[in-house]
Formats: C-alpha cells, structure tokens, sequence
C-alpha cells in the first residue's frame, strides 16, 4: 500500500492561519451589520430622552415664570432673575438639554395687543393675579412671539423655547422643530402641549398619558 507522505508543518500552518483569516473576516462583517442596526436606535432613543428633558425643564422654567408673576405681578426680565427672589420663583437656571448650552430663546410679547395669561385672553382661564397685569412694551425682533435667532429680546420674558433647529419625533402643540416648542404659562393651561405622534395619533406625551418626565 502507498502511503500518502504527511504534510509539511509550514503547509498546515499556513492552512490554519487561512482559517482563522476567514472566521475573522466573518466576525468583523457580522459586527458591521450589528453595529449598522443598532446605533441608529441607540441614537434615536437618545435623542427621545433628550426630547422628555427638553419637555420637563421648559416647564420648569414656565412653572417658574407663573410663580413670579403671581408674586410679583408682573413678568421676569431675564431668566437670572427668577432665581435671585427670595424664595426662588425657579430652582436653578436648567440647560437647554438639546443644545447643551444655558442660552435659551426667549418668548416675549410680539405686540401691545397679545393676549396676556391670567388677564382672560388664553382658554381655560387659569389662576388670576387680583392686582392688574402691567401691559409690556412691544418686543423687537419678535415672530409669533419670539425672538428672531441673533436678535436680542427685550421686555418680559414670557416663556422659553430650545434653540435647535433639528426636527423631533413628537408634536408639541402642533409643531416638530425644537426652536418652535414654546414652553409658556399656556403650556402648563393646556395640559402640556397635547403632544402627539408626526402621523396624527396620540402618542407618548407628558402629563397626557405615555411618557413620564425623567426623575429627579
């Protein structure tokens, strides 16, 4: 009988190392399309969180505004002032979770003749101040009620809105981009915004049922 002779070591060395190339090159593709998957979902679910801290401190800061006018009977000046009162109308000056930055747009009133919270003009009444609600000086630079990006706002600060222009996933009060959700004494009226799904179906909202605000 011939015998096949045995294989050189160098040949089945190189043999397994084509192997171990191969199961490698299989790992690393299997890992791409892992990675290709889920980071698009890790991103959007971030970018949700965001969206529900966005949500939380701008009602903060409306909450705020609405303890201030009530005690002072009139509207903050800026948003430092909220925290200078003693007691403080807001627990801290919150970041705009968005943008990362403390630089909030600024919601004031766009003309003499803008309905005013508290004065009967917004649905749902709400909480009256017995003394009158000073009547603000019309605001530069204002757009249904903000402040142009670079412009200045001047005058009483009605509200807070996130300055960034990215698109959401959900509706506040009818409206998708970030520098849009406004964030007032009338968000806080009317159950939060109303917020619902880009497709028109309720969706997760704070303070309407589905999402709840982070905890603190």
């Amino acid at each position: 009988m011939v015998t096949r002779p045995p294989r050189p070591a160098s040949a089945r060395t190189r043999a397994a190392r084509g192997y171990t190339l191969v199961a490698l090159l299989v790992g690393l593709t299997v890992m791409a399309i892992l990675h290709a998957s889920v980071l698009p979902l890790a991103s959007a679910q971030a970018q949700r969180d965001r969206e529900a801290e966005l949500i939380f401190r701008g009602l903060q800061y409306a909450e705020g505004i609405r303890v201030f006018r009530r005690r002072f009977g009139r509207y903050p000046v800026s948003l430092k002032e909220m925290i200078e009162t003693k007691p403080r109308a807001l627990r801290k000056l919150w970041k705009d979770p968005m943008t990362g930055s403390a630089d909030w747009g600024l919601v004031t009133l766009a003309s003499p003749g803008q309905n005013l919270p508290g004065g009967g003009g917004m649905p749902g009444g709400g909480d009256r101040d017995p003394r009158p609600t000073p009547t603000p000086s019309p605001t530069p630079g204002g757009f249904g009620g903000f402040a142009k990006p670079g412009d200045v706002a001047m005058g009483p600060i009605l509200g807070v809105h996130s300055k960034s222009t990215k698109r959401g996933f959900r509706l506040w009060e009818g409206r998708d981009v970030y520098s849009e959700w406004r964030f007032t004494e009338q968000s806080l009226l009317t159950k939060s915004g109303e917020i619902e799904t880009p497709g028109g179906l309720p969706g997760p909202g704070f303070g309407g049922g589905g999402d709840k605000p982070p905890k603190r």
